[in-house]
C-alpha cells in the first residue's frame, strides 16, 4: 500500500510542485476543510458518547472506535499527504516515511473491521434478539482484536518503506512481485471480503426487519398493546438505515483509492500516464478517502436522534443557538394558543352566568376541556423551549 504518490513519478520539469497554482489552491482548501470537519466531528462523537450514559451501548462503542480511527487519519495523514501530493519528493524525513502509510493503513483496516463488527452486532440484535448479544467486555475485546488485526495486515510496510535522503523519495522496496501481491491482498482483505460479509448480513437483517414491520402492522390492526414493540422495532429500523448509509459511503469513497493503487501496480502504464496518475488521480482519491473520515459524524447527526439529543445535552448553549429559530416559532404558536385560551375561558365564564339549561352547561364543560387542553399545549411548548434536549430527541 503506497500511501504517498512520489514513488515512480519523476517530474518532467524543474518545478518542485506537481500541479499548477490554481489546482494547488483548490487541493489546499479541500484538504483543509476535510481536516477541520474530521477533527471536530469525530471529537464531538467521542465526547457525546462519553458524557451521556444512555448512549454507552455496544453499537455506539463501535461507532466511537470508528471515530478514533478517523481521528488518526485526520491528525497524522491528512496534512502530510496534502504536502506530499503537492510537492516533488518527500519532505518529512525517514520517520514519517514509515509512520504515515502505516497509520493510514491501520486506520483503514480498523475502519472496515469495525463496520464488520457493527454488522455482526446488528445481525445478532435482529436475527437472534434473545441470545448471542454482545456484552461490554466482549465488545472491548473485539475492539482490541480489530486494532491488532489491522496492525498485522499493515505490518509488512514497516520493513519495505525506505527513505532516500539524497533524492528525498519515500518508496516501497519489494522483492519480485511483492508489491503487486501485497496490493492485491490489501484490496481483498480490507475491501472485497469485509464488504461482502457486511452485504450478506445486512440483506438478511433487512429481510427480517421488513417481515417484522409487516407483522407488526397486521397485529396493530387486530389488537392493541403492542406500542412498545413497535417503538423498539422502529428504533432498530432507524439504526439499520443509518449504518447502511455509513457502509455505502465507505464503499464508494474508498473504492477510488483502491482502483488507483491497482492501476499503478498492475496497469503497466506509460511514463506520462503514470505521472498523471500520481500527480492528479492520487490526490483526488486520497481526498475522497479522507472525506469519508469526516462524513460519518454528519450521518449520525442527520439520521440518529440519540446523537442529536446527546449533543443537545452535552452542549446546551450551542444547541440553543442552533435551534433558536424553531423555539421562536414555537413561542409564537404558544402566544396564539394563549390568546385562544383566554377567549375560551371568557366564553366559559359567560356561559356559567346564563340560565339556559343543560345544553349550556354541556357547552360550558366542553369549552372548559378545550381550554384546559390548549393550556396544556401552551405549557408543554414552554417546557420544551426550556428543555430543548427533549424536543430534539423526538425529531
Amino acid at each position: 500500500m503506497d500511501a504517498n504518490n512520489t514513488t515512480g513519478a519523476d517530474p518532467t520539469n524543474n518545478s518542485m510542485y506537481k500541479q499548477s497554482m490554481p489546482i494547488m489552491y483548490l487541493l489546499a482548501v479541500a484538504y483543509g476543510l476535510v481536516f477541520l470537519l474530521c477533527i471536530m466531528g469525530n471529537v464531538l462523537v467521542c465526547v457525546v458518547v462519553a458524557k451521556n450514559k444512555s448512549m454507552r451501548t455496544v453499537t455506539n462503542y463501535f461507532i466511537v472506535n470508528l471515530a478514533v480511527s478517523d481521528l488518526l487519519v485526520g491528525v497524522v495523514c491528512i496534512p502530510v499527504t496534502l504536502v506530499d501530493n503537492l510537492t516533488i519528493g518527500w519532505m518529512f524525513g525517514a520517520v514519517m516515511c514509515k509512520l504515515t502509510p502505516i497509520v493510514q493503513g491501520i486506520s483503514l483496516a480498523a475502519s472496515i473491521l469495525t463496520l464488520v463488527a457493527i454488522a455482526v452486532d446488528r445481525y445478532l440484535a435482529v436475527i437472534t434478539p434473545t441470545e448471542g448479544k454482545l456484552t461490554n467486555m466482549r465488545t472491548f475485546v473485539i475492539i482490541v482484536v480489530i486494532w491488532l488485526s489491522g496492525m498485522a495486515m499493515i505490518f509488512p510496510l514497516a520493513f519495505v518503506m525506505h527513505y532516500d535522503p539524497e533524492k528525498h523519495f519515500c518508496k516501497e522496496d519489494w522483492a519480485g512481485d511483492g508489491l503487486r501481491n501485497y496490493t492485491l491482498s490489501i484490496f481483498v482483505l480490507c475491501y472485497v471480503a469485509p464488504l461482502t460479509a457486511i452485504t450478506v448480513m445486512y440483506i438478511r437483517v433487512a429481510v427480517r426487519l421488513y417481515q417484522s414491520t409487516m407483522r407488526s402492522s397486521v397485529q396493530g390492526a387486530t389488537r392493541s398493546g403492542i406500542g412498545p414493540k413497535r417503538a423498539k422495532l422502529g428504533n432498530k429500523v432507524r439504526v439499520f438505515k443509518m449504518l447502511v448509509v455509513v457502509v455505502v459511503l465507505f464503499t464508494l469513497l474508498h473504492l477510488p483509492l483502491h482502483t488507483v493503487q491497482m492501476l499503478a501496480d498492475y496497469g503497466n502504464l506509460e511514463r506520462e500516464d503514470l505521472r498523471r496518475l500520481y500527480f492528479y488521480a492520487f490526490p483526488a482519491a486520497h481526498w475522497l478517502t479522507f472525506f469519508n473520515s469526516c462524513v460519518n459524524p454528519i450521518v449520525y447527526g442527520c439520521m440518529n436522534r440519540n446523537f442529536r439529543s446527546g449533543f443537545a445535552a452535552t452542549f446546551p448553549n450551542a444547541a440553543n443557538k442552533i435551534f433558536n429559530h424553531d423555539f421562536l416559532h414555537l413561542s409564537n404558536i404558544s402566544n396564539l394558543f394563549g390568546k385562544r385560551t383566554n377567549e375560551l375561558k371568557h366564553s366559559n365564564e359567560e356561559s356559567q352566568k346564563s340560565d339556559k339549561g343543560p345544553i349550556n352547561r354541556q357547552e360550558s364543560a366542553e369549552m372548559e376541556v378545550m381550554g384546559n387542553e390548549v393550556t396544556k399545549t401552551q405549557n408543554g411548548t414552554a417546557l420544551t423551549t426550556m428543555g430543548y434536549a427533549t424536543w430534539v430527541s423526538q425529531l
